[in-house]
């Protein structure tokens, strides 16, 4: 916010400095002008006497600024005394003398007003506009920021975020309910190279090719893959049975055929298949499918663990 007792007093000094400017540009315009007249005059008076005197130095009376310094070059002589000199000066340096400087000088300092006026309100207006865009820039940028937080795409693979697949995992858990269907689960997590060193963007290269894979294998509208941590996937398929674990070999294969840097990658996957009933909820098949997953990774990665249930033995179901 624009504190308007500091701008106000603010104003109030730059305008008293604009207004002694401008009666310096005065002053100083009207003492040269003035100035300016009076040599003229000096010269003028110079012409109209110097046939009268003969002794006289030419050169010095040409340099002569004022009456009284020609005056010290022409006299006093016998041709010409000082009361003769100042009464034939006189008349002319009245006439020299006009209203010019004055009017002259005075438009200087206004115009020097005007302008210097102008330009100090340009300069303000320059910094505050700055001020109003350093704002807009801030807001912009906070409006990015809370576009980023309810965003649902992950920037570096094109698959859902964290964020939208949890939101989507308890929306599908109820609708398995209610529609009384299976929901399947898969988490996906990459297996851990043995090498010193990676090639650089080596991580974010392997993520973006195990997302090609994911994406191929999604066939149905209501499927959904998601990248969900740093080294981590997952992939929701409503509606799915307890076959999906040939799905899960497949994708493991499939991310073993790829060579990246001199490496082959490789993924461990945990699958849960769930009927509907009272215990099919976000957290709860969260926790069957990372369950089946620790237990790919504990058996040496690239493999695939499954919890299915059959649905032979549904338990009491529930609609919510």
């Amino acid at each position: 916010m624009i504190d308007t007792r500091q701008t106000e007093i603010r104003s109030r000094v730059q305008t008293i400095v604009i207004m002694v400017v401008s009666i310096l540009v005065f002053i100083a315009l009207f003492i040269g002008i003035r100035s300016y007249e009076e040599r003229v005059a000096v010269q003028a008076i110079r012409l109209a006497i110097e046939h009268r005197v003969d002794n006289v130095d030419y050169a010095q009376a040409g340099k002569a600024k004022d009456i009284d310094s020609l005056w010290a070059v022409y006299g006093p002589q016998k041709e010409l005394t000082e009361e003769e000199f100042y009464r034939l000066a006189d008349p002319i340096v009245a006439s020299h003398h006009t209203y010019l400087p004055l009017f002259i000088a005075l438009m200087g300092g206004v115009l020097n007003f005007v302008m210097l006026g102008m330009g100090v309100n340009a300069a303000m207006r320059a910094r505050q506009l700055h001020k109003v865009l350093e704002s807009k820039e801030m807001e912009l940028k906070r409006s990015q920021e809370k576009l980023a937080s309810v965003t649902v795409i992950d920037e570096l693979t094109g698959l859902a975020n964290n964020r939208h697949f949890h939101q989507v995992l308890s929306t599908e858990c109820r609708r398995a309910v209610r529609e009384f269907s299976p929901l399947t689960l898969m988490l996906i997590e990459v297996d851990k190279l043995e090498a010193e060193q990676l090639p650089e963007n080596f991580a974010d290269q392997q993520a973006g090719l195990i997302a090609e894979v994911l994406k191929g294998a999604i066939s149905r509208p209501g499927d959904m893959a998601a990248r969900i941590d740093t080294g981590r996937f997952a992939m929701l398929l409503p509606a799915t049975n307890e076959q999906s674990p040939v799905l899960a070999d497949r994708l493991c294969h499939d991310i073993h055929d790829i060579e990246l840097g001199g490496h082959q990658l490789s993924v461990s996957i945990g699958i849960s298949t769930l009927q509907p009933s009272a215990l099919l909820t976000a957290e709860y098949i969260l926790s069957q499918t990372e369950a089946a997953l620790h237990e790919a990774l504990q058996s040496g990665g690239c493999q695939v663990r499954a919890i299915t249930e059959d649905p032979r033995d549904i338990p009491v179901t529930f609609s919510n």
